[in-house]
């Protein structure tokens, strides 16, 4: 059953020359409750002759206004309704007012005020929010738009600096950081703000909220803009460098002073002094205030959450520096990450066993010409955690992380070599597989997958809950079964079939290392590469073993091409016609190139017509090279 809704005996319509228009639909309310229309100027010159601690005070005026008249409610005790201004979106939105002017005025003469807070900064009263210095995005104003939000949020981005603040709470607790700025808010349909804290602050639990903001980046402060804007976007979760204080009064400090603007209007700067008068003021509010403040007590303690803030000694750094492009996180913040990768980089028996077991496994996978055998052996290979350690080392100019990185590495290679050119020699008779042949050939799609896994190295790396990734990323890059390949042709003493797999090894190895050093660069683990020589260095190498890739790659295209242009070619030889179903144009293991031509005939093809059809395809190519023919006879 619906509660009957009761209206105030009379009300006093206190309205500013600019709402004029409000007086006689006010005065002939459908409500049928007497209205009398004061205006503004007169109402605040001598108010206690229109009202008293009884009166219901409707209010048609701007936001500076209605701060006059809480005040005064505030002394005098009347209750407050409120009628929206069409340019005011933020005071509407901070009390929940209709649109419609009918449904606005019926809520202002509602019997039904509720017990509201008053915000103060220095003084003056925050009806919606003060911000303090920048708070990109957060601190838009209700009526900005939201294309107007992001130019205003990407120009400050781009110029911001962090200053250090120093921010005392009622309970004396002192909080230094460095920030671009912070917001004391009120609760605001609608807005960014409220939307992160909102199910944390309410309009009369006796305490002002603020919000700090330090962007440790701007790539990550348009990361947290995307969730808070984009639809389904998470922002009720504080992102990396937003701190949240809940405390009944606040003390801000920032040297050098900031400014200060409350309500969009009034300027002042800091020091800025903030405290919650609670439950000073009656207003008539629409059901969303009225729902959400109903259960809500006044609070005895303060509400701090700055962990993801800069420390006291971040704060140092980073203040009066302009925002990075991506950010810098400190050895403190990442010491396990960093302890791990010092582990990664020591030579150790594990590794050793490991190494040996995964080139053996792999090796005989190739010999089997199992695609499974050598899965396994990739899962098994221990060389990812070296290269991913050595990529930070070069990131951060740390010569021991990298030398011990080189060194197990080297190692892992030169066991892995031996190990498989003495299985290579054991098992002499082995013919080279399909799985061996795979791995002569590198190219630029080679060195696109080195890449893309040390991006996935590096990043699974950070991040303890997708380590498990790492073992995904290792056999995405197959560090092992090029080493095999190559110790399989070192003990065959085929240079060529070593070379081959052993560069196809090296575009793996500098790919990672150079992509593994931009992504943790990327993720904030240093705020430049600090090892510049040994990052040139890996970029050079990186250069020019792109020149032999793209050869390769180059190679791979003209056979492709050659082999669609053949296909379905016909030869006359001594009078017998033959059609070429199918060609292959590849490498021998001592680098021969061989073409297998797979031809179709009705007659039978005898030595001399094969010499022709060789000659004829050799017409082709301006080098020598073995041909092979598998024929099929159409009766």
């Amino acid at each position: 059953m619906t509660e009957e809704v009761q209206y105030v005996a009379a009300a006093v319509l206190v309205f500013h020359e600019d709402r004029a228009d409000l007086v006689q639909p006010a005065v002939d309310n459908g409500q049928g409750v007497p209205v009398t229309p004061v205006a503004l100027a007169d109402f605040l010159e001598k108010p206690a002759e229109h009202v008293s601690a009884d009166s219901h005070v409707v209010v048609a005026a701007p936001t500076e206004a209605l701060k006059s008249i809480l005040e005064l409610a505030r002394e005098i005790g009347f209750s407050i309704g409120v009628l929206r201004s069409g340019h005011e979106k933020g005071i509407a939105g901070y009390l929940d007012l209709p649109a419609d002017p009918a449904a606005a005025m019926e809520l202002a003469l509602r019997q039904n005020d509720q017990p509201m807070d008053l915000v103060r900064c220095n003084g003056e009263i925050v009806l919606v929010k003060a911000v303090v210095g920048w708070v990109p995005a957060l601190d838009a104003q209700a009526d900005a738009g939201f294309f107007g939000t992001l130019y205003r949020t990407f120009r400050r981005l781009l110029t911001m600096r962090p200053q250090p603040y120093t921010i005392t709470t009622a309970s004396g607790q002192v909080i230094r950081t460095a920030a671009s700025g912070c917001m004391v808010t009120e609760p605001h349909r609608g807005d960014v703000a409220t939307r992160l804290v909102g199910d944390q602050t309410s309009f009369r639990d006796g305490a002002a909220t603020l919000i700090i903001t330090s962007p440790f980046s701007l790539a990550g402060y348009l990361k947290f803009l995307g969730q808070v804007f984009l639809p389904g976007g998470n922002s009720r979760r504080l992102p990396n460098g937003t701190g949240f204080i809940k405390s009944p009064s606040l003390a801000i400090e920032c040297n050098p002073p900031a400014r200060v603007v409350v309500d969009g209007y009034r300027e002042m700067s800091t020091p800025l002094e903030v405290e919650c008068v609670p439950r000073c003021v009656r207003l008539n509010v629409g059901p969303r205030v009225e729902k959400e403040s109903g259960s809500s007590e006044v609070v005895d303690k303060d509400t701090i959450k700055v962990d993801a803030l800069p420390d006291e000694k971040e704060a140092a750094k980073s203040a009066g520096r302009r925002v990075p492009m991506f950010s810098y996180a400190s050895e403190e913040r990442f010491r396990d990450l960093f302890t791990s990768l010092r582990a990664d980089a020591r030579i150790d028996s594990i590794f050793v066993v490991l190494m040996l077991l995964s080139t053996l496994i792999a090796a005989i996978g190739l010999y089997l010409d199992s695609a499974a055998v050598i899965i396994g052996a990739m899962v098994l290979a221990p060389l990812m955690a070296p290269i991913v350690s050595m990529a930070m080392g070069i990131l951060r100019a740390n010569v021991s992380l990298i030398r011990d990185s080189a060194k197990k590495i080297l190692a892992g290679v030169i066991i892995a070599l031996l190990a498989s050119a003495l299985l290579s020699v054991i098992f002499a008779f082995k013919p080279v597989t399909g799985e061996m042949q795979g791995r002569l050939s590198p190219s630029l799609l080679d060195l696109g997958v080195a890449i893309l896994s040390g991006i996935a190295g590096a990043y699974a790396k950070s991040y303890k809950e997708i380590l498990q990734s790492l073992a995904g990323v290792a056999i995405a890059v197959a560090l092992v079964p090029p080493l095999a390949v190559a110790g399989i042709g070192l003990g065959r003493l085929d240079f060529v079939f070593f070379t081959q797999a052993f560069l196809l090894f090296l575009t793996n190895l500098v790919g990672i290392v150079v992509a593994a050093t931009l992504t943790f660069r990327v993720l904030g683990f240093s705020p430049a590469v600090r090892g510049r020589r040994s990052f040139v260095a890996v970029s050079l190498s990186l250069a020019a073993i792109a020149v032999p890739l793209y050869l390769t790659y180059d190679d791979i295209v003209q056979r492709s091409l050659f082999e669609q242009r053949m296909a379905q070619d016909r030869f006359l030889l001594n009078g017998k016609y033959v059609m070429v179903t199918g060609a292959t144009l590849g490498r021998q293991a001592g680098g021969e190139k061989l073409l297998i031509v797979e031809l179709l005939a009705r007659e039978p093809l005898d030595r001399a017509d094969l010499t022709e059809l060789r000659h004829k395809i050799l017409l082709y190519f301006e080098e020598d090279l073995q041909v092979q023919t598998e024929i099929r006879y159409a009766l």
